[in-house]
């Protein structure tokens, strides 16, 4: 694997880590502060809704000026997020509105939406460490797709760490305060191995210019050769480049699915299996690390001989059959299922993004990349909304609709590997205003 990729993954896993710090105690964290499950599921929306529109400012904005110094600012602005979040631990509980009958909107809470929505206009920024993957795979389609397989496997250990971490620091008499704390300190971390390790692809920066005088620009003596100025760069029409609104419409297919699987199984798994705290997080635990196997040693042995199509198909038809598998009630069916579900994602995805590299044009990577975060972010929203509201409705019956959805794009890889009808084709470009 190139060398210049390891601090990237790096980069990637503490963010991953900083962001699932949270997720063993947010829900009680809102609940002390006035709100309630309902104000908790808008909490977790504000987050993607703000990703949804932080994705492809920040993509265009690193095709102008550089991957670089977006990641850094963007890092900072994570921290700062965090920073929020501390504030709010120590506020007064004053009342602002009710916001239904068991919730009210209090100081500490406003804080923490507020903290959520710029985490995650900041976190679009997996929108410019994809762009920058491609860019260094450029030319390379194997390596292209073990690199976003290592991504892959650098947020699923954050995932797997971030919560264990969680309870070791919260479990002390600081309280909500330690865990808190280490995540910003994880953000700055970040901001630093941004601006110590990353340097700009060479082949972003053509001919060497002087840097516009903004900030972004002046973070590191790195960004100047590559910095562009907004007249250079062109505006690209994503909906006339060949084969990217489908492959937009695939990322938001497949993140509906994952998102409606979010949101349900936790409530089927306490109600219908009768599991506990402890018994969920095995399951997820058995499905993060059968994850970092199918993203390396299974995707490894496959890439030589499987061609990419059939990588992907194979990830679809495994993640259908898991949701099937999950509709049995059987509790060993179901760790069979997480099994399944792993394999899935761990083959399907990261070889849908080098799909996604592959077809984006050179000066709009960012943009593109942003576009599909932006998708993503949106099923997420969709998913997490409808799944808990339907799931009371259709039960399991919802995971129906989940296979349905995976065996949809496993029939549709034929369609979305195909060639454009002109690859010669040239971007339609906006002249800037």
């Amino acid at each position: 694997m190139d060398s210049r990729l390891w601090p990237l993954l790096a980069i990637h896993f503490i963010g991953t880590l900083g962001y699932s710090i949270a997720i063993p105690f947010l829900v009680f964290l809102v609940t002390d502060f006035g709100g309630d499950s309902v104000v908790y599921g808008f909490v977790g929306a504000t987050y993607s809704a703000c990703q949804l529109i932080g994705a492809p400012l920040l993509g265009r904005l690193s095709d102008r000026v550089g991957r670089t110094p977006v990641l850094v600012v963007s890092q900072l602005g994570t921290a700062l997020a965090w920073l929020l979040f501390l504030v709010a631990l120590y506020l007064p509980m004053d009342e602002l509105m009710p916001l239904n009958a068991r919730a009210t909107l209090t100081v500490p809470l406003l804080f923490v939406f507020l903290a959520r929505a710029l985490d995650g206009v900041t976190g679009g920024n997996v929108s410019v460490a994809n762009a920058l993957v491609a860019d260094l795979t450029v030319g390379n389609a194997e390596a292209r797709g073990q690199a976003f397989a290592r991504m892959g496997i650098a947020a699923s250990l954050g995932m797997v760490l971030g919560p264990a971490l969680a309870g070791l620091l919260g479990g002390t008499s600081w309280g909500y305060t330690l865990p808190v704390v280490g995540a910003g300190v994880l953000a700055l971390a970040a901001s630093v191995l941004v601006l110590v390790l990353l340097r700009e692809p060479e082949k972003r920066c053509p001919e060497p210019a002087e840097p516009p005088g903004n900030a972004i620009a002046a973070v590191g003596a790195q960004v100047k050769d590559c910095s562009r100025s907004p007249e250079a760069t062109p505006r690209v029409d994503l909906t006339k480049l060949p084969g990217i609104p489908a492959l937009i419409g695939a990322a938001f297919v497949q993140l509906l699915a994952f998102n409606l699987f979010y949101s349900s199984f936790p409530i089927f798994a306490a109600q219908g299996l009768g599991w506990d705290v402890g018994s969920l997080g095995g399951f997820f635990a058995l499905m993060s690390v059968s994850m970092i196997v199918a993203q390396g040693p299974l995707l490894d042995r496959l890439t030589p001989t499987w061609s990419p199509s059939a990588i992907f198909a194979l990830g679809q038809a495994s993640l259908a059959v898991a949701f099937v598998l999950m509709m049995t009630g059987e509790t060993w069916l179901v760790l069979v299922a997480s099994i399944a579900f792993a394999v899935g994602n761990g083959l399907g995805w990261p070889t849908f993004q080098a799909l996604v590299a592959d077809r984006s044009p050179d000066e709009a990577q960012g943009a593109v990349q942003g576009a599909v975060t932006s998708a993503m972010s949106f099923a997420s929203i969709v998913g997490l909304l409808v799944g808990g509201f339907l799931y009371p409705t259709l039960g399991t019956g919802l995971f129906v609709l989940c296979a349905v959805l995976f065996a949809l794009m496993g029939v549709a890889t034929p369609w979305l590997w195909r060639e454009p009808r002109d690859p010669q084709e040239q971007p339609v470009v906006v002249p800037q205003s």
